[in-house]
């Protein structure tokens, strides 16, 4: 298993974990400076800009936006020799979002961007199995499969968040998310370090197939990254 960690665009960050993580996964946000990246002896893999940042692909309303935050996506990639850019499909926020015109406008898009599903809340596209499977078919993409996403969908859902997963994973995601979470006293706070976590991490990775590719979404603080990386290391084997 090839396990990376994440940073928005922190050059101390990406240069302790260069000979410690796999590959490194980049936040691209416009304005930024990814100087850093230059010469990066791991493996790029680039997020593009989504609702944080006022994208929607399901909303042609927004269309200029989602066109310069993928196309800024796309500039990243093609200067660091990037093969996956990972994408949020978008959200039902109004009456003029469908799912329909996110597919519209996603299909045609870079053969590189795979699709993340997404948690339940302010009405997200692709949040179970079923309808990730029929979007990434429609649009002819790739899918990343976001685990905190999906336990957090299973549960407002009230299905079985383990047997979620695991439909989850018989879509044959090219990329994983996980990061610590907490569930048991109703929240669903994400990108906490596994520390501040109550999911059953080892019981998750255990389901991963041994060749992924998993991005470590716990927090942007080094020495907690740290710890987080060597323990999903010891628990994979």
């Amino acid at each position: 298993m090839k396990i990376g960690v994440k940073t928005f665009d922190n050059s101390e960050f990406a240069d302790y974990f260069k000979d410690k993580a796999d590959f490194l996964e980049v936040q691209a946000i416009i304005g930024k400076n990814y100087d850093f990246l230059e010469d990066y002896p791991l493996p790029i893999v680039i997020h593009a800009m989504h609702s944080r940042w006022g994208v929607n692909f399901a909303d042609k309303g927004v269309g200029e936006k989602n066109k310069k935050a993928i196309s800024f996506a796309i500039e990243l990639a093609n200067r660091f020799n990037v093969k996956k850019i990972i994408l949020h499909p978008g959200r039902l926020l109004n009456d003029d979002c469908s799912s329909e015109k996110a597919v519209e406008m996603i299909k045609d898009l870079d053969s590189r961007i795979i699709l993340e599903n997404l948690p339940f809340r302010d009405r997200a596209l692709c949040l179970m199995p079923e309808d990730t499977n029929k979007f990434c078919s429609d649009s002819g993409r790739g899918f990343c499969f976001d685990i905190n996403h999906a336990i957090e969908s299973a549960i407002s859902k009230e299905k079985d968040y383990i047997k979620t997963i695991k439909g989850f994973i018989s879509l044959n995601p090219k990329h994983y998310h996980i990061s610590g979470q907490n569930i048991l006293d109703g929240k669903s706070d994400t990108h906490n370090s596994f520390d501040n976590s109550d999911i059953p991490l080892k019981e998750i990775l255990d389901l991963l197939p041994r060749d992924a590719e998993l991005t470590l979404e716990t927090t942007t603080d080094i020495e907690k990254t740290e710890n987080d990386l060597n323990l999903v290391r010891s628990l994979v084997g």
